[in-house]
C-alpha cells in the first residue's frame, strides 16, 4: 500500500486527482480518522528523576483534525487534516524541539496496513511558549468502495517511549 504523503506532496495528488473521475464522499461514507487517546499527548521531561512542571522541556497534543474522502474506480482517497500544539516547558534547553507522530491504515479485521512516522520540529522564538503545528496527510487506500470505506481506520498518534506512555496513562487515569 502506498505510505501517506504530506504537506505540500499531499497538495500536489489532490490537485492531479482533482482532473480525474473522483468523487467527494459524504464523511459517513469515509474510513473513519481517530486520534488514539493514550497517544494524542507527549511530555517529555528534562534527564534525571524529577517529574514535575519544572522538569518538563516540552508538551505537545493533538487539538485539531478534520478529514474527507473522495473515492475513484481503484481507491479512496483520504485527507487528514491535523493540528497539533506544542508548549515550551521551564527546562527546554534551546528554542527548538522535535517529537514525532504517526499515521496508520487498518483494514476492517483490525490490522494495521501501512504506517507512516513523521518528523515534527517547533521552534519557539522570543519569549514565545505555545504554538501550533498544522499538518496536511493524504492516503490512497486501493480497492476500497463507499460500502466498506467506513469499515477502514485512519490512526493517529505521537510517538512515544513506553515511560512517556505510561506518565500519560497515570495522568489520564486521575
Amino acid at each position: 500500500m502506498t505510505l501517506f504523503f504530506r504537506t505540500f506532496g499531499a497538495a500536489l495528488l489532490l490537485a492531479a486527482s482533482g482532473c480525474s473521475s473522483s468523487q467527494v464522499a459524504a464523511p459517513d461514507a469515509c474510513p473513519r480518522v481517530v486520534v488514539l487517546n493514550e497517544l494524542s499527548e507527549l511530555v517529555r521531561f528534562r534527564p534525571g528523576r524529577g517529574r514535575d512542571l519544572t522538569d518538563v522541556e516540552i508538551q505537545a497534543r493533538f487539538s485539531g483534525l478534520s478529514f474527507g474522502c473522495r473515492y475513484d474506480k481503484e481507491a479512496a482517497q483520504v485527507q487528514v487534516d491535523v493540528e497539533i500544539e506544542a508548549q515550551r516547558g521551564p527546562a527546554m534547553p534551546a528554542s527548538k524541539a522535535g517529537f514525532q507522530y504517526f499515521a496508520a491504515v487498518t483494514n476492517p479485521a483490525g490490522q494495521i496496513v501501512a504506517k507512516e512516522i513523521f518528523d515534527a520540529e517547533v521552534e519557539f522564538k522570543g519569549n514565545s511558549t505555545r504554538l501550533i503545528l498544522a499538518d496536511e496527510l493524504v492516503q490512497r487506500i486501493p480497492m476500497l468502495d463507499r460500502g466498506t470505506g467506513p469499515n477502514w481506520r485512519v490512526l493517529l498518534g505521537l510517538q512515544l517511549t513506553d515511560e512517556q506512555r505510561d506518565w500519560v496513562r497515570q495522568r489520564q487515569a486521575r
